[in-house]
């Protein structure tokens, strides 16, 4: 009988498949934590693979190793929840293989800060919180937050054996290149040839990019959509994400008004404009005006809340512009409802009906990102910690906010170095890889814009950058079969490129066409994040 859980699967040295949740196989594989330091010791990284053939994967097949994005996000939810999408989007002639990165859901090394708990997010909630560029108040109190944080995981990581530094994106690109090399063992090929093939999205692009930086004759095939300035990544800034968030949410003012009056947008007035007028001045009454909700127990919701929602709304427009329609539309009459429920606002959350497995862990996306930036960014002073918020709610007055309170803040005081070994310098990059990468980009990304992929195409030898002519984050937020065309002909033994420039068309618009399954977020109310 397949295994449902992946806690019963022993550690080895080798890939051993085993059947697990009915159509899938997986594995859970000894790693070392430094590949250059063996006296460190070892960790575990657990692998989901489906194949043509479930329990005995396509020994003709290419594996695709899958990153949904983050840091933080696994790659088994993302083939759990997406395999009809990546399917249809890379085909069923490869083996498609999730793995959670180190330090992530079922992966090692242990990273929460609070001993035997899971879904540590719930403890961190108030780091989610934007801030409110009309009261500086808020500006002092999450920085001090984000102080607290770091004392605390510091505090709790500070034992001479902890490990929780092994957690980093250099050491995740290596155990992807450890992988390449069991696999082609179990093949009977030379195992110091292995080629990884990889799909990528959102932080997924800094992990297939940064292994082709450090393995430039070790690519095989590596696509990466939905383009983070590796640049600003790595000096942990997270500050070139949001530039056309704002533009992303002039397309619901647009497409609510495409739709008719009698379409299916409940918020649709007589121009984009109208709309758009509405919708601020929603936000001005929310902000000088709380509204009651009661369910479980009496609470309020803020323009804080509402805030927090919009940082999802832009990412998936099939899925959830209507869903801010319908929001709008109950809060223009004072009605949060259905803000409430969205966000979780007025529902107890004592230990009888909290299912810690169903909430995310706070602390691996923290860690990789603020290890990655090897405290590159100071924000040690209060002055400048204002100064790059409001650099961030000038670029965009819709998510600058709730974007300020996210990851880079959060690392000020949380005193965890890499290995020097496992620490990137400088920026990804490859004059030439042994075959080369596909970059994909929507037209209008909120969180990481397409100006970044084509910064970032230019750093490799003989890459190309597909845009897609859609809105939202990564190219898979839509459906196109141009796209899933270019995808298949690229994963195919030819590696073939599309032509320079091409550009390919979405097949839905939001509003007239149903959403798509989501593989890349697998979260609620989490941190705002690639």
């Amino acid at each position: 009988m397949p295994t449902n859980d992946l806690d019963q699967i022993e550690a080895t040295a080798d890939l051993n498949w085993i059947p697990c949740f009915d159509i899938f196989t997986c594995t859970k594989l000894v790693v070392p934590l430094d590949y250059e330091d063996e006296e460190a010791g070892t960790t575990h990284v657990s692998f989901m693979r489906w194949g043509s053939n479930s329990t005995s994967a396509n020994s003709t097949a290419r594996d695709i190793l899958l990153n949904p994005g983050g840091p933080g996000g696994s790659g088994i939810a993302m083939l759990q929840v997406g395999l009809p999408l990546l399917l249809n989007a890379i085909g069923p002639g490869h083996n498609l293989v999730g793995f959670d990165p180190r330090g992530v859901n079922n992966s090692g090394p242990d990273l929460s800060c609070v001993p035997g708990q899971e879904g540590t997010y719930r403890f961190y909630t108030e780091l989610t919180i934007p801030i409110d560029a009309t009261d500086k108040k808020s500006y002092a109190e999450l920085y001090q937050k984000a102080a607290a944080f770091g004392d605390f995981c510091t505090k709790a990581h500070s034992a001479a054996n902890d490990t929780a530094m092994y957690a980093n994106t250099v050491a995740t690109a290596n155990d992807m290149r450890y992988y390449t090399e069991l696999l082609a063992k179990t093949k009977g090929q030379d195992s110091t040839a292995s080629q990884l093939w990889y799909y990528g999205a959102s932080y997924g692009s800094v992990l297939g990019t940064t292994y082709a930086a450090l393995f430039p004759d070790r690519v095989g095939r590596i696509a990466v959509d939905g383009i983070v300035d590796g640049e600003d990544y790595y000096e942990g800034k997270w500050a070139q994400s949001i530039d056309d968030a704002d533009e992303a949410f002039s397309y619901f003012f647009q497409a609510c008004y495409d739709a008719g009056k009698n379409g299916n947008c409940t918020f649709w007035d007589a121009s984009p404009e109208a709309i758009e007028r509405r919708f601020q001045a929603i936000l001005d009454d929310l902000s000088d005006n709380p509204i009651p909700v009661a369910f479980d127990i009496p609470a309020i919701v803020t323009i804080s809340d509402l805030k927090l929602f919009m940082v999802d709304v832009p990412y998936n427009p099939l899925d959830t512009f209507p869903v801010l329609a319908n929001v709008l539309v109950g809060l223009e009459k004072r009605n949060a409802t259905l803000l409430a429920q969205a966000v979780g606002i007025g529902y107890r959350a004592d230990e009888c009906n909290i299912v810690p497995e169903t909430l995310p862990d706070a602390e691996p996306r923290h860690f990789i990102a603020c290890t990655d930036a090897n405290q590159r960014f100071n924000l040690s002073t209060y002055d400048a910690w204002v100064n790059h918020a409001n650099g961030l709610i000038k670029t965009s007055k819709y998510l600058g906010e709730a974007w300020a309170s996210g990851t880079s803040v959060a690392c000020r005081k949380l005193d965890l170095k890499a290995p020097k070994s496992q620490v990137f310098e400088g920026y990804p990059g490859a004059n030439k890889t042994s075959n080369p990468l596909l970059f994909i980009s929507s037209a209008v990304d909120p969180v990481t814009p397409l100006r970044a992929a084509q910064k970032m195409v230019k750093r490799f030898g003989g890459a190309r950058l597909l845009v897609q002519d859609s809105v939202g984050h990564a190219s898979m937020s839509s459906t196109s079969e141009c796209t899933y065309g270019v995808l298949k002909r690229y994963y195919s033994e030819t590696a073939e490129l599309p032509e320079e420039g091409t550009r390919c068309k979405a097949d839905r618009v939001p509003f007239r066409n149903p959403g798509v399954m989501e593989p890349l977020r697998v979260r609620k109310r989490a941190s705002p994040g690639y």
